[in-house]
């Protein structure tokens, strides 16, 4: 990845709502070079844009992750319905040992014991869950 590349992702990853004439003037460099730039770096490098939320703020008090192996024959079914789930903000494939890591995210503790309670009687499985009390940084990397 280019010096340009990099500094122009930085900018958009940063939060901040910056137009592309005050990230030209931080830059130096012309408005249009910086909107070919970010162009060509959103076709490259992002997946998608899109806004990071306070869940707290928005009445959704109880988020987790949580750690989930799944028996071989089910993992395709346990994704499928995992991807069905509206509580479901990420879902990752990990090694050590377990199929999945979850990121959820519900309106209190109730809901969330309730929705693993459910998946318990409907899969065989195996977790460990880990509240989220406070985040301090989230989707902060952009390498140098």
């Amino acid at each position: 990845m280019k010096q340009s590349e990099t500094e122009i992702i930085r900018y958009l990853r940063s939060g901040k709502r910056v137009n592309i004439s005050e990230i030209a003037r931080e830059l130096k460099l012309p408005i249009s070079t910086v909107s070919d730039r970010i162009k060509k770096a959103e076709a490259k490098y992002i997946i998608k844009r899109s806004s990071l939320l306070d869940y707290n703020k928005i009445g959704y008090s109880a988020n987790a992750m949580l750690a989930v192996k799944v028996n071989s024959n089910q993992k395709s079914a346990f994704l499928d319905f995992l991807k069905s789930q509206d509580c479901i903000n990420s879902i990752y494939h990990i090694n050590s040992g377990f199929s999945f890591l979850l990121e959820l995210v519900c309106k209190d503790h109730l809901e969330l014991v309730n929705w693993i309670e459910d998946i318990k009687s409907k899969f065989s499985l195996k977790l460990h869950s880990f509240q989220i009390l406070k985040v301090e940084e989230k989707e902060r990397f952009v390498p140098c």
